[in-house]
């Protein structure tokens, strides 16, 4: 199943999940989890293909960038599973409370931006600026963003399978909160 079908296949569960929820002022805002991160990881898997399209088109041999795109995945893989990022997230989302009452569900969009802010988005910005002058440098920009998507798939992955085996939607506070929430599917 692709990554757009998996998104879009949780949007009859998610108009559930928010109807579930009632809205009162004040209340916690949360953003589906693994929709966001199947959201997310699409938009930087595609910023990431223009980046490096980007860069071949200002010049840079199609070997090269591809050897650059794939330094930048592999800098972003080794700084993500290099520490304990990946276990310090696991022992966040195991102990996920239940919905508080009163609690919203963010929109899809405005928990995409919240997602694409700063990262995606700098991201993107330098790979544009950096065109011009060193287009291998956008190639290797572009190869971080990659890998940023890459991370966000399998994040995506991940949650699922906890999804299934919780039989519950996980959902996190929007806004960069660290607190992880489950509602009964």
């Amino acid at each position: 199943m692709g990554v757009a079908a998996a998104a879009a296949g949780d949007a009859a569960a998610a108009a559930a999940t928010a109807a579930e929820l009632t809205e009162r002022p004040g209340a916690p805002v949360l953003a589906e989890a693994r929709p966001q991160a199947l959201l997310i990881a699409t938009v930087r898997l595609v910023l990431a293909a223009a980046g490096v399209a980007a860069a071949v088109a200002f010049g840079l041999a199609r070997g090269s960038a591809a050897a650059l795109f794939a330094c930048g995945v592999a800098i972003l893989f080794l700084a993500v599973y290099g520490g304990d990022r990946r276990r310090r997230s696991a022992l966040r989302f195991e102990r996920a409370e239940p919905v508080p009452a009163g609690a919203r569900i963010e929109s899809r969009g405005r928990a995409l931006g919240r997602a694409a802010y700063p990262s995606t988005i700098g991201l993107t910005v330098l790979t544009a600026f950096a065109l011009w002058p060193q287009p291998g440098l956008s190639a290797l920009l572009a190869g971080l963003l990659g890998g940023l998507g890459g991370v966000s798939v399998a994040g995506a992955f991940r949650l699922g399978a906890w999804e299934r085996e919780r039989k519950a939607r996980i959902l996190i506070e929007a806004g960069g909160a660290e607190r992880v929430y489950e509602a009964p599917r």
